[in-house]
């Protein structure tokens, strides 16, 4: 990736970060922009085939992450700025980037679940929300009643994630 592309998408990336960790919420402004400027980079280098590889790369996350957003598992602002940095990254960066940040994200919850002393309970309460669904035949969302203890911001290592990912660029 040229530096300036990079530069750009790390600035989004932190700023919707910040955004997400002081107001629980990632601006669509912030994505519309990062979106914008990925369809932008890679038609400028990679010429008319840029679309489809902005597009491949911004859509990869929304297939994967489809079925988790729709049982509230993980936020719609989660998903768009992978989907943005996928729209930089392209398909095969994108899938990279999903890859590390799940990875990094697993990581990380389980810090967060030993530190806050809750693993047991989070995987009781993962256990009985896959029973109830199941035994119900009826969707409920994932995190519908549980504390702020059960909850972490995702966007951090998606930032982290997108680090990994452009490493190799740099």
């Amino acid at each position: 990736m040229e530096s300036y592309s990079i530069l750009f998408l790390l600035c989004l990336a932190v700023l919707a970060v910040l955004c997400d960790l002081s107001t629980g919420r990632i601006p669509n402004g912030i994505i519309a922009v990062g979106l914008a400027c990925g369809v932008l980079y890679q038609i400028f280098v990679n010429g008319p085939a840029g679309v489809v590889l902005c597009f491949g790369g911004a859509v990869l996350p929304i297939l994967l992450f489809g079925v988790f957003f729709y049982f509230r598992m993980i936020g719609a602002g989660d998903i768009k700025l992978l989907c943005m940095a996928g729209g930089f990254l392209g398909l095969s960066g994108s899938f990279a980037c999903v890859t590390w940040s799940i990875l990094l994200g697993g990581a990380f919850s389980l810090l967060c679940m030993l530190r806050r002393d809750n693993l047991v309970p989070r995987i009781a309460y993962f256990l009985k929300y896959v029973e109830h669904c199941s035994k119900d035949r009826r969707w409920v969302p994932y995190m519908g009643g549980v504390g702020e203890d059960a909850k972490f911001c995702f966007s951090v290592p998606i930032l982290l994630g997108i680090l990994w990912q452009i490493g190799g660029s740099i």
